[in-house]
């Protein structure tokens, strides 16, 4: 439980609360968009595709925020599709702008929330059709435990949630080995394998001319 606890304050320490600002007018038009012409096509979104067909076995995410449907900008809402293989998780993390409100369209799906105030762990099991909520920046999981893919979407309050990753946060910011090894009571070796593990992929070698 002491490890919990500080993988969760860790997490928060990096974590700025904020929200969206109110806006003025009814939407905001980007900067070098020529308002004069806009049409339903700039209210449109088509990228938010739910589906893993690439690799079945990982879990994916496609989202709708700001960066990728300019039109949010300014409207406080924003949107994910999330899709698990089997026995895929999508890590403990934090948003620190948005509360968020996961709808399972395939289960099951277990989440998971943690008060760090109390240091509990708030846990369900969800099936196809349920909802749960992931309030705004408390430190938060889902897990597909099954042998068969699981699917859900999720609403967020913000154009821009946000998302800060604890094991990205831990093992690849910096922070230097030493402290780790303190902190969580591991040895050096368990360490740099975590480090490994999250490295990101080596660039493919440029093909030969």
């Amino acid at each position: 439980s002491s490890r919990i606890t500080l993988l969760v304050l860790l997490g928060v320490a990096f974590v700025a609360h904020a929200s969206d600002p109110d806006i003025l007018t009814d939407f905001v038009v980007p900067s070098g968009t020529n308002a004069s012409v806009l049409d339903g096509a700039f209210f449109t979104y088509t990228g938010l595709i739910a589906d893993n067909s690439a690799n079945p076995a990982k879990f994916t995410v496609s989202k709708a925020t700001a960066a990728e449907f300019p039109a949010l900008l300014g409207q406080s809402v924003s949107y994910a599709a999330l899709v698990f293989g089997p026995g895929t998780v999508n890590p403990p993390h934090v948003h620190p702008r948005a509360s968020e409100l996961l709808y399972v369209v395939q289960g099951p799906l277990m989440v998971g929330l943690v008060d760090e105030t109390k240091n509990e762990l708030y846990a369900q099991t969800l099936q196809t059709g349920d909802m749960f909520v992931f309030p705004k920046g408390m430190v938060h999981f889902q897990f597909n435990g099954g042998d068969h893919m699981a699917r859900a979407f999720s609403a967020f309050g913000s154009a821009s949630p946000g998302t800060v990753s604890l094991p990205v946060t831990l093992f690849e910011s910096g922070i230097p080995d030493a402290v780790l090894e303190k902190s969580l009571h591991v040895d050096e070796a368990t360490v740099h394998a975590l480090e490994h593990d999250l490295a990101p992929p080596a660039p493919a070698p440029a093909p030969d001319s």
